[in-house]
C-alpha cells in the first residue's frame, strides 16, 4: 500500500458534542483501489467519523485531506474533490422524482440537460440491472426502503467519485444486490477509486475488504489487513474482549397455550394464511422478499386491510387499524425506523413512553418521575448510548435507535410481538441481547412472530420457520429442520424469481397523487362550475362579466404565485395582502393628475425598494432568528397594516385616470394583465419542473438536509422565495390599484387568505416540497368564479365562505389522502 495513492487522510480528528466526545485523536487513511473496512460497535463513531470526511460536521482538532487537498467542513468542496457518501438513510428528496435527485446529486458537470434527464437517469439506473424495478419519474416517497437504498447507491457511482464511502450499504438489500453492488466495489476500485466500506456484517467485510480499521468509543483501535483476521478476533476487537455469540436456547413450547390463533387470513400481497403461535415460541417468516410475509405482518398490525379471522389468548382481534391492533394486545416494531418507528424531533424519554404512557399516567396526567425512571431503566438494559434521556432521538446512532424502539414496544407489555428485522444496523454486541430479551419475551407469555432477510439470524432464533411464496406459504420447518441451510434451500426451491416494481396502490390514488391530478380536476371543476351558471344566467359569460372576472383573477393569481414560491420551500407569508395595501397607499401620493414622471418613478423605486425590504425581514425573522413563519409573518403583517393606516387614516389620493386606463387595459374582452398573469403561471410552471433553480427549490422544501447535502444553499434558496414572494405581491398591487381607484390601507387584506386557499386548492403542500403555478392559477380561478357565481344565482354572499371552505377542506383531504397512498409501506 505504500507506493498508493492515499485519496482520504484522516489526521488527528477530534468530535465533541454536548456531554460526548464523539471522536478522540483519529487517525484514518485510505489508499486508491482499495477498499477499506470500518467497523465498530453503534456510537463507535463510525459515521461521525465519515461526516467529518464529508464536511457535513467539523471537528475540533484535526485535518481532512481529500486527493492531496486539506478541507474546511465544506460538503460541497468534499463533493468537488471526489467524495461522495452513502448514509444509512438515504439522504433523497421524497417529493422530487427518481430522476431529478439523480441529477441533484452529480456535480454540475455530469449533468444532462434538463430536458434529458429521465432517459439519463433511467440509463444509470439499467447500469445497477437490467430489470431494475424503479421508474426514473417516480417520486421517492413512493419507493420501498430497497429501493431507496439502490437510488442512493447509483446516486453515488454516478458521481464517479475518488473516495466511495458506504455507511451499511447493505442493510436493506436482498441477496443479489448485495453481489451487484460487491460487483460494483469491485469494478471502481479496479479503476483506482478508494472504498470506505462501513458494516456491522463481519462476513461482508471480511468478504470485500483489503484492509480494516476498529473504532471503540471514538479512539482508533488499529489498522489491519482482513484476510488476516478471523471473524472471532475482529469481534473481540470491536467489543474489547470475548463475546459469547450463541443465539440463546429455544423454547420448548410442547403442550404450551396458544396465544395467537391467525386463520385463513387474506390481503393485498397474500392469501389464505393459517397459523398459531404458542407461549414460549419465537415464529420465523422467510422468503424472497416481496412474497407476502411483510404484507401479512403488516396486516396482522393493523397498517393492510385483510380479511380472516384472528384471535388473541381466545379473544377477537380486530385489525381495521393500528389502534386497533395495539388494543388488542399486537404490537409491531418496524424495519423502517426512520419513517415508521421514531419521532425525530422527541427526546429519547418520550419515545420510549410513547407506547405504553398509561404506565406513567394517572387519570390522564403523566407522571415525569415515572416516565424518567422507566426510561432509564430501559437505557440502561438496552445499553442504549446517550448523553441523557432528554436528548432528541434524531441525534443518535441508528443502531441505538433501533433498541430504545424495541424497549418502547415490549414496555408496552404487548400480548403479540410483530418484529420486521430486529437486529437492522446493529451492532454484534447489541444483536445477542436483542436475541436475548426476544427469548425471554417469548417466554414470558408474548407470541413472538420475525420477518428478517438473515437466513442464520432466522434459525439461530426461531423455533419455527414459514416459507412464503407468491403470498402463500408453501412450506413449514420444525424442530431440528431449522437451520439455515434448509431455510435457503427452502426460499430457492419454492419460488424461482422475485416479482419486482408492482404497485399496490389503485390507479386512481396514483394519478391522483401526480403534479397533474390538481390541474385536471380544478380544469373540470371551474368548466363545470361556469356552464351551470350560463345554464342559469346567460349574461354570466358576457364579454364585460368575463373582462372583470379575469381581472380579478389575475390579481390574485399574482400574489398566488409568489405564495406558491415560498410554500415549495415550506415557508408561508401571511403579510402579502397588508404589503399590497401598502404599495397602493404609497402609489396614491405619487400617480395622482399631474405628477411628473419623476415624481412617478420615484413612487415605482420606493415600492421596489419597501417589497425587498419586507421579503429580507420575512426571511431574517424565519432564518437567522428562526421564528415560525406564520408567527414571524403575521408580526410583519400587523406593522405593514400600521404604517398603511399611519400614512392613510382614510382612504385618499386618486390614482390617475390614464394610470388606470393603462393598468386595466384589454385586447379583446381580455384584460392585458390577464394576459401577463396566464404567460407568467407557464414560464414559472416551465421553470419549477425543467429548471435547475425549480428542481433546488423543490428539493429544498421536500427536504433541507438532503437537499443541502445534494449541494443547494437551503438559507440562499429561502431568501429567494421571501424576495420573490413579496415581490410578486407588490406586482399583484399593481391591478388592484386600478380596481380600488385610492389609498385604502384595508384594500389587500383579503388576498392573505385568498392567496393561501389558491395555492392549497391548487395541489401545493403546506410542508414544502409540492405545488403548481398552473394549479395555483387555477385555483384562483375557481375562487374567483365561486364568488362572482354566488352574485350570479343569487343564493347569497354567506356561500362564498361555504363553497371556498369546503373546496379548501375537499382538496387537502384528496391531495393528503392520494399521496399516502402513493407512500410505499
Amino acid at each position: 500500500m505504500n507506493d498508493q495513492k492515499t485519496l482520504l487522510q484522516i489526521d488527528g480528528v477530534t468530535k465533541i458534542f454536548p456531554g460526548v466526545r464523539a471522536l478522540d485523536n483519529v487517525t484514518f487513511s485510505v489508499v486508491e483501489g482499495e477498499v477499506h473496512g470500518l467497523v465498530g460497535e453503534n456510537g463507535a463513531g463510525k459515521s461521525t467519523l465519515m461526516a467529518v470526511a464529508s464536511g457535513a460536521l467539523v471537528p475540533e482538532y484535526g485535518r481532512v485531506v481529500i486527493d492531496g487537498v486539506e478541507t474546511r467542513g465544506d460538503t460541497e468542496q468534499a463533493r468537488r474533490l471526489g467524495l461522495a457518501i452513502v448514509r444509512q438513510e438515504p439522504a433523497l428528496m421524497p417529493d422530487l422524482s427518481v430522476a431529478e435527485n439523480l441529477y441533484l446529486g452529480v456535480p454540475l458537470k455530469q449533468r444532462p440537460s434538463l430536458m434529458q434527464v429521465a432517459p439519463w437517469a433511467e440509463g444509470l439506473l439499467k447500469q445497477w440491472s437490467d430489470d431494475v424495478a424503479i421508474d426514473a419519474n417516480e417520486r421517492v416517497v413512493s419507493l420501498n426502503p430497497e429501493q431507496r437504498f439502490i437510488v442512493e447507491i447509483v446516486k453515488a457511482l454516478a458521481a464517479k467519485p475518488k473516495v466511495l464511502v458506504l455507511d451499511e450499504p447493505t442493510e436493506h438489500l436482498l441477496a443479489e444486490d448485495v453481489e451487484r453492488l460487491f460487483e460494483r466495489i469491485r469494478k471502481i476500485t479496479a479503476s483506482g477509486c478508494a472504498v470506505v466500506y462501513i458494516s456491522h456484517r463481519i462476513r461482508e467485510v471480511q468478504k470485500i475488504a483489503n484492509r480494516l480499521t476498529v473504532l471503540r468509543d471514538g479512539q482508533g483501535q488499529g489498522t489491519w489487513h482482513a484476510a488476516g483476521l478471523s471473524e472471532q478476533e475482529i469481534v473481540e476487537l470491536i467489543v474489547g474482549g470475548a463475546l459469547d455469540r450463541d443465539f440463546p436456547p429455544k423454547g420448548d413450547d410442547e403442550g404450551a397455550s396458544v396465544i395467537l390463533d391467525v386463520a385463513g387470513l387474506r390481503g393485498a400481497g397474500f392469501s389464505d394464511i393459517s397459523l398459531q403461535v404458542s407461549k414460549g415460541e419465537i415464529v420465523g417468516l422467510a422468503g424472497i422478499d416481496g412474497n407476502g410475509q411483510r404484507e401479512f405482518m403488516r396486516a396482522l398490525a393493523g397498517q393492510a386491510r385483510s380479511r380472516g379471522r384472528v384471535t388473541v389468548t381466545g379473544t377477537h382481534a380486530r385489525l381495521h387499524n393500528s389502534q386497533a391492533a395495539a388494543a388488542s394486545g399486537i404490537r409491531y416494531l418496524p424495519g423502517d425506523r426512520h419513517r415508521e418507528g421514531i419521532f425525530g424531533e422527541l427526546s429519547v424519554r418520550e419515545n420510549f413512553s410513547i407506547r405504553s404512557l398509561s404506565f406513567d399516567s394517572i387519570k390522564g396526567w403523566v407522571s415525569q418521575r415515572s416516565e424518567a425512571r422507566r426510561t432509564k431503566d430501559a437505557v440502561t438494559r438496552f445499553a442504549v448510548k446517550t448523553p441523557s434521556i432528554d436528548t432528541p432521538i434524531r441525534s443518535l446512532s441508528g443502531g441505538n435507535q433501533q433498541k430504545l424502539v424495541l424497549a418502547s414496544v415490549l414496555a408496552s407489555q404487548p400480548k403479540v410481538l410483530l418484529v420486521d428485522e430486529p437486529t437492522q444496523g446493529v451492532d454484534i454486541g447489541a444483536r445477542m441481547e436483542i436475541y436475548k430479551v426476544l427469548r425471554e419475551a417469548a417466554a414470558a407469555g408474548t407470541a413472538v412472530i420475525v420477518v428478517s432477510s438473515d437466513a442464520h439470524e432466522v434459525a439461530g432464533l426461531c423455533d419455527r420457520v414459514l416459507i412464503f411464496s407468491r403470498g402463500h406459504v408453501v412450506k413449514e420447518l420444525d424442530g431440528n429442520a431449522v437451520s439455515e441451510n434448509n431455510i435457503t434451500s427452502a426460499v430457492l426451491t419454492v419460488t424461482t424469481e422475485r416479482e419486482k416494481g408492482l404497485s399496490r396502490t389503485a390507479g386512481f390514488w396514483k394519478w391522483a397523487s401526480g403534479d397533474l391530478a390538481p390541474i385536471v380536476m380544478l380544469a373540470v371543476a371551474v368548466c363545470a362550475l361556469g356552464l351551470y351558471a350560463a345554464h342559469v344566467n346567460p349574461a354570466y359569460l358576457s364579454a364585460r362579466n368575463l373582462s372583470g372576472m379575469l381581472a380579478l383573477v389575475a390579481t390574485l393569481a399574482i400574489v398566488a404565485y409568489g405564495q406558491q414560491l415560498l410554500m415549495l420551500v415550506g415557508g408561508i407569508d401571511l403579510s402579502v395582502g397588508p404589503l399590497m395595501g401598502l404599495v397602493v397607499v404609497i402609489q396614491s401620493f405619487f400617480l395622482n393628475d399631474g405628477a411628473t414622471l419623476g415624481h412617478q418613478l420615484s413612487g415605482w423605486a420606493i415600492v421596489l425598494l419597501v417589497a425587498l425590504a419586507v421579503g429580507l425581514v420575512n426571511w431574517m425573522l424565519v432564518g437567522p432568528f428562526r421564528l415560525h413563519p406564520m408567527v414571524a409573518t403575521l408580526a410583519t403583517y400587523m406593522a405593514l397594516q400600521a404604517v398603511s393606516l399611519l400614512l392613510r387614516p382614510v382612504p385618499g389620493g386618486l390614482i390617475a385616470d390614464r394610470v388606470v386606463d393603462t393598468i386595466g387595459a384589454q385586447f379583446g374582452f381580455m384584460p392585458v394583465v390577464a394576459i401577463v398573469a396566464f404567460a407568467m403561471a407557464v414560464v414559472l410552471e416551465l421553470a419549477l419542473f425543467k429548471s435547475k433553480l425549480g428542481i433546488t427549490f423543490r428539493g429544498v422544501g421536500s427536504r433541507l438536509e438532503a437537499a443541502r447535502m445534494a449541494g443547494a444553499r437551503p438559507q440562499l434558496t429561502s431568501l429567494a422565495a421571501y424576495l420573490g414572494c413579496s415581490f410578486l405581491a407588490a406586482v399583484a398591487a399593481v391591478p388592484m390599484m386600478a380596481q380600488v381607484g385610492s389609498g385604502d390601507a384595508s384594500a389587500g387584506i383579503n388576498y392573505t387568505l385568498g392567496s393561501v386557499a389558491a395555492v392549497v386548492i391548487g395541489g401545493a403542500s403546506l410542508f414544502g416540497g409540492r405545488g403548481s403555478f398552473v394549479g395555483a392559477l387555477l385555483g384562483a380561478l375557481l375562487i374567483i368564479q365561486v364568488n362572482v357565481v354566488t352574485s350570479f344565482l343569487d343564493i347569497g354572499d354567506s356561500w362564498q365562505s361555504y363553497l371556498l371552505g369546503g373546496m379548501i377542506l375537499a382538496s387537502v383531504a384528496l391531495y393528503s389522502r392520494s399521496r399516502e397512498m402513493a407512500v410505499a409501506k
